[in-house]
């Protein structure tokens, strides 16, 4: 019983002093030192492979035609197969196209009379810059007329040559009185074409270089879409007064604007040789309408009224009725048109084309009876171009004389 007492009276005792002991600072543990391991770095490889290429930046088109027409060339009754190649702008900032075409005219074989590149080229767009080179589409780029010009390339509309665009934004006006006018597309451009002249009569030594350049406003006013174009160039050498290759300075400009998306007008003003300035001037005028009316299987899709009309009248300039080998057979240009209609049942097209124009201010106006070559100026064996070209088909229409017609009928389908 005393033990018991005894030990009931210790642990009191016990307890604080086991308390003060839990209360003295305890040793730190020394650090530990721990071992990340690290990557082994890859040696880069001697030879990488091109980038997948995104099956959406492909597109392939094609159009199968039968066409008639009766021009200046003749009565032709042929058929031809386009295959439209695309690679759109992907996260590369690459861009390819080409259009081939194969002509054959109606005969009893399977021989294509003709196969054609009508543009081929490659493009890299980059924020500040775009660099093209091969065969270009230049006509979209350089006017808003469909069948007449461009004047600063002599009605050409395909080129082989190179192209640098530097885009460019701005915003001019007071926002407060509305009448501000804002660009998204406006551009300086340089072109350079080795030369204009046909196969028959090219040279690639530098002496036949056409240099273009190019500026475009692309701005929106009251909420209408208007495009403002200004062109000037100049060839190497002179070759031909009152045109491009005259060695003197050649321009133009043209307006642009749509209403309600579908109603186009346009109008475009060139001076194909500055030294002969009131002999070579033309104005030509536009007008375009889309989407139109369907009524049934048929629509009318399209309809383009165009009119050239010459300022300068002059018995000189070969490119509009003048002849520097016959004077007797010189004739002062005149006023011309062009309409375009285009028409579809379901999904076949029928297209129609008709012109007065012999070709005036485009290099089909020069031959062998009325100038002479641009090589010691002997006699030339066939035109060193083609008239205007009907745009989007790519195909010259050229009248054999003033008020005579030239027509094309184009039936089509495209896939």
């Amino acid at each position: 019983m005393k033990k018991t007492i005894f030990i009931a009276t210790l642990l009191p005792f016990l307890a604080l002093a086991a308390s003060k002991a839990d209360a003295k600072p305890k040793p730190t543990p020394s650090p530990t030192t721990t071992i990340t391991p690290t990557n082994t770095p890859t040696p880069s490889p001697r030879w990488v492979p091109p980038p997948p290429m995104d099956d959406t930046a492909k597109w392939i088109n094609y159009r199968v035609a039968t066409a008639f027409q009766n021009d200046a060339s003749g009565s032709n009754f042929y058929s031809f197969v386009d295959l439209f190649l695309r690679r759109r702008l992907d996260q590369y900032n690459f861009t390819a196209e080409g259009d081939v075409r194969v002509l054959k005219y109606f005969s009893n074989s399977y021989e294509a009379d003709s196969l054609q590149i009508i543009t081929g080229d490659v493009s890299y767009s980059d924020l500040f810059l775009t660099a093209a080179a091969g065969r270009l589409n230049v006509g979209d780029p350089l006017t808003p007329m469909r069948f007449f010009g461009d004047y600063s390339t002599m009605g050409l509309r395909r080129l082989d040559g190179f192209q640098l665009t530097l885009p460019i934004n701005f915003s001019v006006g007071v926002v407060d009185s509305g009448q501000s006018i804002n660009s998204n597309s406006t551009a300086l451009s340089l072109y350079y074409f080795p030369t204009v002249f046909s196969s028959t009569y090219a040279a690639y030594d530098t002496t036949q270089s056409f240099i273009l350049g190019q500026a475009r406003v692309s701005t929106k006013f009251a909420d209408i879409p208007v495009i403002a174009r200004f062109n000037i160039g100049g060839c190497a050498n002179n070759f031909y007064d009152y045109s491009i290759t005259g060695g003197d300075l050649t321009y133009s400009g043209s307006l642009d604007f749509t209403l309600a998306h579908d109603y186009e007008f346009y109008a475009e003003y060139g001076v194909e040789d500055g030294h002969f300035s009131n002999d070579s001037s033309v104005l030509g005028v536009g007008a375009r309408a889309r989407r139109l009316i369907t009524f049934g299987p048929f629509s009318l899709d399209e309809l383009i009224l165009e009119m050239q009309v010459p300022i300068g009248y002059s018995l000189n300039n070969t490119f509009t009725g003048g002849n520097n080998l016959d004077q007797g057979l010189a004739s002062y240009p005149q006023k011309v048109f062009f309409v375009g209609l285009k028409t579809r049942i379901k999904g076949f097209n029928i297209n129609f084309y008709i012109t007065d124009s012999p070709g005036d201010y485009t290099f089909s106006r020069l031959n062998s009876s009325n100038a002479l070559g641009p090589i010691n100026r002997q006699p030339l064996a066939q035109p060193i171009g083609p008239g205007n070209v009907i745009d989007g088909l790519n195909i010259p229409l050229v009248a054999s004389a003033y008020n005579t017609l030239g027509y094309l009928v184009d039936m089509e389908v495209t896939f």
